[in-house]
């Protein structure tokens, strides 16, 4: 118990103190509301953000990313993050093996950051010792600590799905790193890429239905995906979605086997895997009976994918849906 409180105190002293420094620094990370644009220094911008206005001086140098989106953004504006926190919490202090430690996006990690924890609930002592000069986030892990990330570095969060998806997102980040150009790059890039993929594709899925499922097993109770980055780029390269509720209510086995659709993209959740799932659909008599399935439209992809949303995972959802479509 002693040794706790002695931890404890030592991490607030070390919290406090960083507050002082970030205080008396002449970049301070917050907008002050008493300074006008003309008193401001010339290398200072103000971002907008879901939370607000945050002041950046500077080029950040290092930066935090919360979560996979966050990293998926950087990544494809060319900005390494001296800080993440993935999906599942790795039991190190730094992701010292990205590639095999970070799904889909370890490939392009060219350093190796540090693991600040969980992202509902990180380590602030490693945020202390890290001394970011930006934390940037999704809205459901950082809003309700704002003030306490903000008063360790600048900090922004973003909702990041639905109308406010990663092209937002994106733009909103960009003048944080002075990479606008680099931004608009990548929006066209993608743009592009639909367009491509929406028409190699219209011979094939024009007009047809598509149902996206994320999948816990004939055992488990499934749900319907509502509007998300996995929907919207279906309707994007011509799928007509059929969406569940936005609370993704468990649909049971029997009512899967009733759904009218042409196509169904199963995506495996929890422990499943791709193989666990396909026995699943090929060994279950009540799924076989699925007009979709005798046709041989069920496709399986890696539900992770739906958790990174964006531009980078947006891209190879689409190479492997061609490739699905097109085999």
């Amino acid at each position: 118990m002693k040794y706790w409180f002695r931890h404890l105190k030592l991490l607030l002293l070390s919290i406090c103190s960083l507050i002082l420094v970030v205080a008396c620094n002449s970049s301070t990370p917050q907008l002050n509301t008493n300074q006008t644009p003309t008193s401001r220094p010339s290398d200072c911008r103000v971002i907008n953000h879901d939370g607000g206005e945050t002041e950046i001086c500077g080029e950040p140098q290092k930066i935090v990313a919360f979560g996979p989106p966050i990293l998926d953004i950087l990544l494809s504006l060319g900005v390494q993050a001296a800080g993440y926190s993935e999906v599942d919490l790795l039991n190190k202090k730094v992701f010292d093996n990205p590639s095999e430690q970070i799904p889909y996006l370890g490939d392009l990690v060219t350093n190796q950051p540090v693991n600040v924890g969980d992202r509902n609930n990180p380590s602030l002592e490693t945020f202390v010792q890290l001394q970011p000069d930006l934390i940037i986030g999704e809205a459901y892990h950082i809003k309700e600590k704002y003030k306490l990330f903000s008063s360790i570095a600048p900090t922004a969060f973003f909702v990041n799905e639905g109308e406010s998806d990663w092209k937002t997102t994106i733009k909103a980040i960009a003048p944080a790193l002075n990479r606008e150009e680099q931004a608009k790059q990548v929006i066209a890039s993608h743009n592009q890429l639909i367009e491509t993929a929406k028409q190699q594709l219209a011979p094939v899925i024009s007009g047809q239905t598509i149902i996206v499922l994320g999948w816990s097993g004939v055992t488990k109770q499934s749900f319907i995906f509502p509007d998300t980055f996995i929907t919207r780029l279906l309707e994007d390269l011509g799928f007509k979605t059929i969406l569940g509720a936005a609370n993704r209510p468990r649909t049971s086995i029997e009512a899967i086997a009733n759904l009218k659709t042409d196509h169904i993209l199963v995506l495996p959740s929890g422990d499943n895997t791709i193989d666990n799932a396909k026995q699943d659909w090929e060994k279950n008599p009540l799924l076989s009976l699925i007009p979709a399935i005798q046709a041989g439209n069920i496709h399986f992809i890696d539900y992770q994918l739906s958790r990174i949303r964006g531009p980078i995972s947006a891209e190879i959802f689409i190479n492997q849906i061609c490739q699905l479509l097109q085999t």
